[in-house]
This record gives structure tokens, sequence and C-alpha cells, in this order.
């Protein structure tokens, strides 16, 4: 199982017109063999992450690069910021480039100045980045995968996402859910718990 897609889905669900648009298979039918296909590219994606050494991965720069290598096999959008408004996020299209420069200068206050743990940390990154919502899809996938790159390129643990029910994803989605809806009004207890919880 990838820890990374906490999506609970029916695989034999038809894709819709809107999912099919920029995708470069056009044998694809269902969500199952969109999620294989991707599933393929992420791990492709990972091993590219896995060397990289450079020290300006605090920026809107390196977290599109990510998404590219993340999905640019599956998608023909992948790297670039979405053009529609989304239902689960406040911020429109033209607001997304200035609210990513704004979060990476949050970020390295929050890693320079020590006042917050990086159990905080990571949470913050995690629900502001979900919040801003990028990219038209993968946007949670890619998430969760580069608050893991920041912890590793700090020396921090990384974080589990509820190792403990990974073999149940409908409750583990549940789970993190509720964390981002407790998070958006500035409650982040659930989301730390969920993010480092190892039983």
């Amino acid at each position: 199982m990838n820890t990374h897609n906490f999506v609970d889905r029916d695989g034999s669900t038809p894709l819709d017109p809107d999912q099919i648009k920029g995708i470069r298979f056009s044998h694809l039918t269902n969500m199952g063999e969109l999620d294989e296909v991707e599933d393929i590219n992420i791990q492709k994606g990972l091993e590219w992450l896995n060397h990289q050494k450079t020290e300006d991965y605090l920026s809107k720069e390196f977290l599109c690069k990510l998404h590219e290598k993340l999905f640019g096999d599956v998608w023909k959008w992948a790297g670039k910021f979405r053009t529609v408004e989304v239902n689960i996020s406040k911020y429109r299209p033209y607001d997304v480039a200035p609210q990513l420069l704004n979060f990476f200068e949050d970020v390295k206050l929050w890693i320079s100045g020590g006042r917050m743990s990086w159990d905080e940390i990571a949470a913050e990154m995690h629900h502001r980045l979900v919040t801003i919502h990028p990219f038209p899809n993968g946007n949670g996938r890619t998430t969760r995968i580069y608050t893991e790159y920041v912890q590793k390129r700090n020396q921090q643990k990384v974080t589990s996402w509820k190792a403990s029910l990974a073999s149940d994803p409908k409750e583990r989605r549940k789970s993190y859910i509720k964390a981002l809806q407790r998070a958006d009004n500035g409650d982040f207890g659930m989301l730390i718990e969920f993010m480092k919880e190892t039983k």
C-alpha cells in the first residue's frame, strides 16, 4: 500500500470528462487504473526526490518541480498551478503564487526562529499547503511527501501519517479529514497527533 495515498474511492468508478482533461493515457477508464499509473509515477518521483540536495528546497520552484516529478508521466499539467477555483480552497487561482511566497517565508522563519516545535512546524506546513491547494490534483500526496522531505532535510523524525490505520484506509482518511477541519479553526492538536502517532 502506498502510505501517501489516503484516497478512499472505488477503483471501478469510471473517470468523468473533467478527470480525463490533461491525462496522457487515453486507455484509462476508471479510478483503479488511474491510481495504478499514478502510483508508478509517484515511486519514480520519490526516487528523484531522494537524490535532491539543493539548498533552495523551500521555494515554490522546488515544490512545482516535485509535483511535476510525481505526476508528470500521467498529467500534462503536472507542476503547473491550477487555473480554476475549487471548493476546498478559499484561494482563487491568482492567489496561489503570492500565497506560496508568503508560506515559504513563514516556513523559513519557523525553522530559524526556534519558537515552534517540529511537530508544530510540520502540521502547520501541511495544513497551509493543503489549504492553498496549488495544483489541479495530487495536492494531498504532494504535500505529505514534501512535508516528509523537509523533516528529513532538517534531521527530524519523519511523520507517520497515522501508521496504525494503514490497513483501514477509510478510517485513516476520516481521521485525516477531521484533523484538517480542526486545523482550519486553529486547533492543530489532532493533526499533530495524526502525523506523529506510531502505535
